[in-house]
């Protein structure tokens, strides 16, 4: 199978025909796929073959050669010219170096001069092949590792505890400068078909990136309940910050509606200037929800912190009485909160996202509870909800399972984690794929990783593969690529940079060291 392709111009049948030999005998690696006698058929075969060289004579009829050169690189044709004439005059060479043409050999040029000039550009097509592999490759990675990044840096921010490195990594990869940001919370609107779960999460990532289409850079995490992006804001007056997160946002709702039949509102944190304060800006987009009905775009209010901080406290007494098994003093409680429930919904919704988050723990341990959490919820949503009965049946079931206790395991979560991470490491998992496989939101498994193991999920797998990846160097003689595959690196170019990165040695460093030690 030949490696390149070649066109040859010239409108002496002599000259073309000894070039075809000279290419034939010399270069069979090389398939000329048409001889030319002008300057129009060269345009219409180039086009045709988009050749990887043409070696084209300027002094032929009709359009000369330059001419064609310069109509074929206007058009975009990628191919590398080599100009062959006997015309040693100023005039062309001046136009074919304006055009950048890849060499110049003038008639009769001596046989080993053609040879070493075409071999150059070989060698050049074969090393630009290589790059355009390389970078493909590395593309593909990022393509692939970019929804996991996302994640981790989603999540740090919903325990608090925001992902400065690898928020500064992924900005570097995306060659992207954060001047601002806040935190847009999406949620379906109440009584929409559907909702979330019934949407496919790659189906709806596709979507995002459609709805938002050039207007903005985000970074996106899909749950059950909403969609929490974090939008790259430009650095402008915050007037104009909140208009343009507001157009972006209506605009985005509204694809995202046309598209999948999924209408949403907004609610939009505060817009800050440090990746570090994302974090409230997530807590503020909840926030900015409670007690919204309807479609559009909300910002938070500072007033509504002394809303959900009565929600928390509410929420904090009636979880204490569920696990006690007080059905009675719940009842007490819940008929008082009964006027202001019915006055606005959405206090009873926020009185229940705040109990879903002290049982977030029991919750990950028993089923049933977690099943019962997402059922209340959603039937606090309905247009028609009765929040007090629903409240009052959704904590008398929770307090009967609460009393069921808990795990089918010895093991403790992090512990089941680490197990599948060990077992695992060499296939491509994420946060999303451990959480899923030992029963938990990843949410809840970042937060523990970070609180028992004082690392991330993406800092534990890392290190957990560069331990395999140090063994196998030292103690195998297996390739780069296949010390890479083996750790769950598809491209061994991004192994070396991480392994530097996190051993401070090449692959052959440390081998050249565990040699020395044992001689």
């Amino acid at each position: 199978m030949s490696q390149y392709t070649m066109i040859i111009a010239d409108d002496e049948e002599i000259e073309r025909k000894a070039l075809r030999l000279l290419i034939q005998k010399e270069f069979p690696e090389i398939e000329i796929v048409a001889l030319v006698a002008n300057g129009t058929d060269l345009v219409a075969q180039a086009q045709k073959w988009r050749p990887d060289i043409a070696i084209v004579d300027v002094n032929m009829p009709g359009i000369n050669g330059i001419d064609a050169i310069d109509l074929l690189c206007a058009r975009g044709v990628g191919t590398r010219f080599i100009i062959n004439t006997a015309y040693d005059e100023f005039e062309y060479v001046q136009r074919a170096l304006a055009l950048k043409i890849d060499a110049y050999i003038l008639k009769p040029e001596k046989r080993d001069v053609t040879i070493a000039t075409i071999r150059k550009l070989c060698r050049q097509i074969d090393e630009e092949r290589s790059s355009n592999r390389s970078q493909k490759q590395i593309q593909e990675l990022f393509v692939r590792i970019q929804p996991v990044m996302e994640s981790e840096i989603m999540y740090s921010l919903f325990i608090g505890e925001p992902a400065g490195g690898s928020f500064d990594t992924y900005c570097e990869m995306h060659a992207v400068r954060f001047e601002a940001g806040a935190v847009a919370a999406l949620v379906p609107v109440v009584g929409g078909a559907g909702g979330l779960r019934s949407q496919d999460k790659a189906v709806l990532r596709a979507a995002l990136d459609a709805a938002f289409g050039d207007s903005c850079f985000y970074l996106g995490s899909v749950t059950e309940s909403n969609i929490c992006l974090l939008l790259f804001v430009p650095a402008r007056p915050e007037p104009e910050q909140r208009r343009w997160i507001a157009d972006v946002l209506r605009v985005a709702v509204d694809k995202l509606n046309h598209s999948l039949h999924l209408p949403l509102r907004a609610g939009v944190g505060g817009i800050y200037s440090r990746f570090d304060q994302m974090g409230r800006s997530y807590q503020e987009s909840l926030l900015s929800l409670v007690g919204t009905q309807g479609d559009g775009v909300v910002f938070y209010r500072r007033e509504q912190q002394e809303e959900i901080g009565r929600a928390r406290s509410e929420a904090e007494l009636l979880v204490s009485l569920a696990r006690e098994g007080n059905l009675q003093r719940i009842g007490y409680e819940l008929n008082e909160l009964a006027p202001s429930l019915r006055q606005d919904a959405g206090k009873g919704i926020a009185l229940w996202t705040a109990v879903q988050e002290l049982l977030d723990r029991p919750a990950g341990e028993n089923a049933s509870l977690r099943a019962q959490l997402g059922r209340t919820a959603e039937a606090l949503e309905r247009p028609d909800a009765d929040g007090a009965a629903l409240l009052r049946e959704g904590f008398y079931r929770v307090s009967a399972l609460l009393a069921e206790g808990g795990s089918d395991s010895d093991e403790t979560y992090v512990q089941q984690a680490l197990r599948y991470i060990e077992e695992h490491y060499a296939s491509e998992i994420s946060l999303d794929t451990v959480a899923g496989q030992i029963g938990i939101s990843p949410f809840y498994l970042s937060r523990l990783f970070k609180s028992e193991q004082g690392e991330t999920f993406v800092e534990c797998l890392t290190r957990v593969r560069m331990a395999a990846a140090v063994r196998l160097a030292k103690e195998t003689r297996l390739s780069i690529r296949e010390i890479a595959e083996r750790t769950g690196y598809s491209n061994p170019t991004y192994f070396c940079r991480v392994f530097k990165k996190h051993t401070g040695s090449t692959i052959g460093d440390l081998r050249e060291q565990a040699r020395k030690k044992r001689f």
